[in-house]
């Protein structure tokens, strides 16, 4: 079953593949069908959706990201048909590096097509206890003199370029700074509310203001660190997802993700 441009009027439909346990999908695919850095597809049958995702371009990545099959039409192959079309749409002379974020339920199709896990992902979610009220001096709002640090700092832990889909948030973005230099950053309300940090104290620091806004929370399994921050502030494990890679393996440093972006941009 081929694959055709996911557009604007699709969205109507959406609210029918939403699984229950993910942000709406409604807002990120109007963001991917607006974006240059995405391509978003749909598999389609007598007029309905019923398989869709779409990929995202960095420098020299992609993503993959929301591949969701419709609940009434699984164990057809849908998942497997619609990760190959995403692939296939790929240059992969210019893109050697293809992420993605993969559930229970889709580990075992991304695994047949050749993607290999890299980690996990630990989930937490905040149990309750005393609330977050203040924060460090050292975080501060967003400004444009900052915005080259910002890619550096995200450059070092990722392993890719991400300026671009970052340029599209950035200016809701908490900064960690010391002595003029940016250490890490936290932008709200973007995905699942990213932490990016090159110093344990600035990932600290942003884990206790990020708590003060989100009741969950997603970080690399070997990130210890973090996870003992987030354990500090009432956050108990729930489940795990898998970071897995197709093609050319990158150096990136879980240590300095202390929250994830989403399940579409790790």
């Amino acid at each position: 079953m081929k694959s055709s441009e996911f557009i604007t009027a699709d969205l109507v439909q959406l609210p029918a593949m939403q699984p229950a346990d993910w942000g709406n999908l409604v807002p990120r695919f109007e963001y991917f069908i607006a974006s240059p850095h995405c391509h978003p597809i749909k598999i389609s049958e007598n007029g309905e959706l019923i398989a869709i995702g779409t990929s995202i371009m960095h420098a020299d990545t992609v993503w993959l990201a929301c591949i969701v099959v419709h609940e009434g039409h699984r164990k057809k192959g849908l998942g497997n048909a619609i990760t190959q079309d995403l692939i296939a749409n790929i240059d992969r002379a210019k893109y050697k590096t293809i992420y993605l974020d993969a559930t229970e339920y889709g580990f075992p199709v991304y695994a047949k097509l050749g993607f290999e896990e890299e980690t996990t992902y630990t989930h937490m979610r905040s149990t309750g206890g005393a609330p977050v009220t203040s924060f460090s001096e050292h975080i501060v709002p967003y400004e444009e003199h900052y915005l080259n640090q910002i890619y550096n700092v995200d450059a070092q832990v990722s392993g890719e370029d991400r300026s671009g889909v970052i340029s599209d948030f950035i200016k809701s973005a908490l900064l960690y700074v010391v002595d003029s230099q940016v250490q890490g950053f936290y932008i709200p309300g973007w995905g699942d509310g990213p932490i990016i940090a090159v110093s344990e104290a600035a990932g600290a620091a942003l884990i206790k203001r990020r708590a003060m806004d989100e009741t969950a929370a997603v970080v690399p399994t070997g990130n210890e660190f973090a996870i003992d921050c987030l354990q500090g502030h009432h956050f108990q494990f729930y489940k795990i997802s898998r970071r897995m890679v197709l093609g050319e393996k990158r150096a990136w440093h879980a240590t300095g993700i202390y929250n994830r972006i989403s399940g579409q941009l790790g």
